[in-house]
């Protein structure tokens, strides 16, 4: 891989390539490779590639493009449906902290099941990691460790009077989830999915890894492995959910949704590598952000010396 990567950036670079179809395609692979591309972004890119071919079949390209158009019109109709649900909700007014993500767990659902037939796994899997987002961002950002500890218990109870226990803003949270998790179990159920246990199940262990992991970092004082950290974060990247949701939605058999509950191999391999992205990402994010801080910060003093007169001396 590494050898191919070397010689084709070569290529480039030393114009090698004359302009052409190849050229643009080697360009994209280098710049994202295939692997990393969601099917229907990267089918979308394609077409624009096959229009240019003089060896194309026109019916062929015909068809991608009204395949892509209905996929396209479902897809909408499903925000469409996504976003009554998210304003009927209104998070916004007691979670005013919260992320708005609903749209982007959308297309990211859309990387994991694309196909028509799996229009409903698609809402599903769209509300669940939607409130993901918020639990995260409630357990890494904006609650105790005490507030934390209440919700998780709360969740583990699954039962509208454990409500009656929390601070206000999550007490309203619970129970839209809890409301919102009982008229999925009741479709699935119609729809004869005997997997709508594990929707609740999955929820649940997520919030425990959340709170496992903001135990950790309150109570951890002293520097730690990459083996620990991994340890207690791999868990709450949630790549596992995804995967076991997805197999619970499709009607996948119970037996490969406990195989994937129990860590195999390769869902610990494709979680830890979640966790990696993820973690550099926040922390370019973090460092831009207090980069940021520092600007304003510096600003504020210096209009606050020259308001009041103050001379500063070096």
């Amino acid at each position: 891989m590494a050898y191919a990567k070397d010689h084709l950036e070569r290529a480039v670079e030393q114009q090698t390539i004359p302009p052409s179809i190849l050229l643009d395609q080697v360009r994209r692979a280098l710049e994202t490779p295939l692997f990393r591309r969601p099917r229907r972004v990267e089918a979308r890119h394609f077409i624009s590639v096959y229009e240019r071919m003089s060896t194309r079949n026109e019916a062929i390209l015909e068809l991608a493009k009204l395949d892509f158009s209905i996929l396209q019109a479902l897809y909408c109709e499903e925000l469409r449906a996504l976003t009554l649900w998210w304003e009927g909700l209104q998070l916004q007014d007691h979670l005013s902290f919260a992320r708005d993500r609903m749209v982007e767990m959308h297309f990211w659902m859309l990387g994991v099941l694309f196909e028509p037939q799996y229009s409903y796994g698609r809402i599903v899997l769209t509300k669940f990691f939607t409130f993901i987002s918020i639990f995260d961002d409630i357990y890494d950002s904006y609650s105790t460790l005490e507030e934390s500890r209440l919700l998780t218990m709360a969740m583990e109870r699954w039962d509208e009077q454990a409500a009656e226990h929390l601070p206000g803003y999550t007490k309203f949270f619970y129970r839209k989830v809890l409301a919102t998790m009982k008229v999925i179990e009741k479709d699935l159920d119609s729809q004869g999915n005997k997997h709508a246990d594990y929707v609740k199940k999955l929820l649940i262990d997520a919030t425990k890894c959340y709170y496992n992991e903001a135990k950790w970092c309150e109570e951890s004082d002293t520097p730690v492995t990459v083996e620990e950290h991994l340890r207690i974060s791999v868990p709450s990247c949630c790549c596992m959910h995804v995967a076991c949701l997805a197999f619970s939605v499709i009607g996948a058999g119970r037996d490969a949704i406990e195989w994937g509950m129990t860590y195999p191999k390769i869902m610990r391999a494709s979680c830890t590598i979640g966790r990696v992205i993820n973690d550099v990402a926040s922390h370019e994010v973090t460092h831009l952000q207090l980069k940021i801080y520092a600007m304003f910060y510096f600003i504020c003093f210096f209009q606050f010396m020259d308001k009041f007169g103050i001379l500063l001396v070096l």
